[in-house]
């Protein structure tokens, strides 16, 4: 599969010259951009008419009812205050620019390398915040070509990239500049030597050490990768960034290949952790790509019995349930969250517990992130994404306010008290599963919900709440414990 990237980027290497002096050739031959896009579904693209929403996600007042609820549920009962609908939600910030609209979500292509065995990475001292941006000497504008090489890289096709550099602002870049570009994407699709060559114009000439640690890193094999990171706080020098997301992207796919599921998991979740942090748009057609990629790796590690995660063991005594579990586990832990949907998942047991058997009950703290740029909801163990799911958000003049909030109830069959419509109605909007967002312990207008039109999720439509497909919000409402804490964020 790695060959048509060299395919694609042919026109490319052919451009910037085939020798380390780096000087240009005329391009010649046939066009850059003929890599192809793999067939996959990136969710539901109806648009949605707000001419048949027409109904608020705010104002639903139903409290806690045992009878609505799952058999097996043990959570705490909340006290439910009546909810305060809000006349408009609160203020959005600044919107991020799109990025190139010449590529619409293009399909990112699995690379097929053989599997390799793996060696821990160590952390290089590499920071993407003390140097001077690559191209802030010229006239290029280093978050657009950021986000050009970026989109070649998920696309696999490299034609805008090609014409940005040879006809665009990207002319512009110094020779050294030109040469790393093109020994990056050399290394990246196996051909080392070729980008070896190329190093000592590089290093003759104006390139920061974040960019060379990284080409570094992707000239050693894949799954044996140590990626640079950059510095938490602090100016972020865009293709610097771009260059380290790519080559998370190739590396969590070469591990996941390998079998290697929590190495390939945490490069998966530090890859889309960098793309809603980027100073770019967010992809989101990309993110929902990762998010299945991430899902098999997650299946055989933190929600797997035998991945690689902190836990604490408990051994079930007779006349147990999971209830009986999790309440002397939070008996010793008085101050964690967990729910008994979560300890079934990642033993991969049902609602019956045998005398004897051992579970592992997860340590790392449970909490979301919702970003509304990307309508994107993060499922998090600690700081490592474990399951993504594209969502709804609030339309405009209702926007979804950012800020933190903790779960509160969660009620299945939700009826909407507002409007006197029962579960199963089909203008109920709420759909399968409501799980109400409280700040401050108090309760909000705002919650996770289904859907009775999944034409609106992944659109800015709803009053405020956030919306999810039936079978997500199934599964989140499953395993988001009462008291988790949620980032709404921008």
């Amino acid at each position: 599969m790695k060959g048509l990237v060299v395919v694609a980027l042919g026109a490319i290497l052919i451009w910037f010259g085939l020798t380390t002096g780096g000087g240009r050739t005329e391009a010649s031959g046939p066009s850059a951009g003929e890599g192809e896009f793999l067939d996959q579904e990136f969710g539901d693209a109806t648009t949605y008419s707000e001419d048949e929403g027409g109904y608020d996600d705010v104002g639903w007042q139903e409290s806690y009812d045992e009878s609505a609820a799952a058999d097996d549920w043990d959570e705490p009962e909340a006290t439910q205050e009546p909810y305060v609908a809000q006349s408009e939600g609160l203020p959005y910030g600044e919107v991020r620019p799109p990025v190139s609209t010449s590529v619409q979500d293009p399909t990112p292509v699995a690379a097929d390398p053989p599997p390799v065995a793996f060696t821990a990475p160590t952390d290089s001292p590499a920071r993407f915040d003390e140097e001077p941006s690559l191209g802030s000497m010229t006239a290029v504008d280093p978050t657009r070509l950021a986000t050009l090489l970026l989109e070649a890289w998920i696309a696999r096709d490299s034609s805008d990239l090609l014409l940005y550099l040879t006809e665009g602002e990207g002319a512009e870049l110094p020779a050294a500049q030109q040469q790393i570009v093109a020994a990056y994407w050399e290394a990246l699709v196996g051909r080392v030597e070729a980008a070896n060559e190329r190093l000592p114009t590089i290093r003759a000439g104006n390139v920061t050490s974040a960019q060379l640690a990284l080409l570094s890193a992707a000239l050693d094999p894949p799954g044996q990768r140590a990626v640079p990171q950059y510095a938490s706080s602090g100016r972020v020098e865009p293709i610097g960034l771009a260059m380290q997301m790519i080559l998370l992207e190739d590396e969590a796919r070469s591990l996941l290949d390998a079998r290697e599921y929590a190495r390939s998991a945490v490069a998966w979740s530090d890859l889309m952790h960098r793309e809603i942090e980027a100073p770019w748009a967010p992809h989101r057609a990309a993110l929902l790509a990762w998010g299945k990629e991430l899902a098999k790796a997650q299946n055989n590690h933190r929600f797997s019995r035998r991945g690689q995660w902190p836990s604490e063991e408990i051994r079930v005594q007779g006349g147990d349930s999971l209830t009986t579990v999790r309440k002397r586990f939070l008996r010793q832990r008085p101050n964690h969250v967990i729910c008994t949907g979560l300890i079934s998942e990642v033993n991969d047991v049902q609602k019956y517990v045998h005398p004897g058997d051992v579970l592992r009950i997860p340590t790392d703290r449970v909490n979301v992130i919702v970003d509304l740029d990307a309508r994107v909801v993060l499922y998090r163990h600690g700081d490592e994404i474990v399951q993504v799911w594209e969502c709804g958000v609030g339309k405009p003049g209702s926007e979804t306010p950012i800020g933190v909030y903790t779960v509160g109830d969660k009620i299945k069959k939700p009826a909407h008290t507002v409007w006197n419509l029962p579960y199963g109605h089909p203008d109920n909007p709420l759909g399968s599963r409501w799980l109400a967002l409280l700040q401050n312990g108090r309760n909000t207008s705002y919650g996770f919900h289904g859907t009775s039109d999944p034409s609106g999720v992944g659109q800015a439509v709803s009053a405020g709440c956030v919306r999810m497909r039936n079978d997500d919000v199934n599964e989140l409402f499953e395993i988001l414990p009462m008291g988790a804490e949620v980032i709404i964020q921008e």
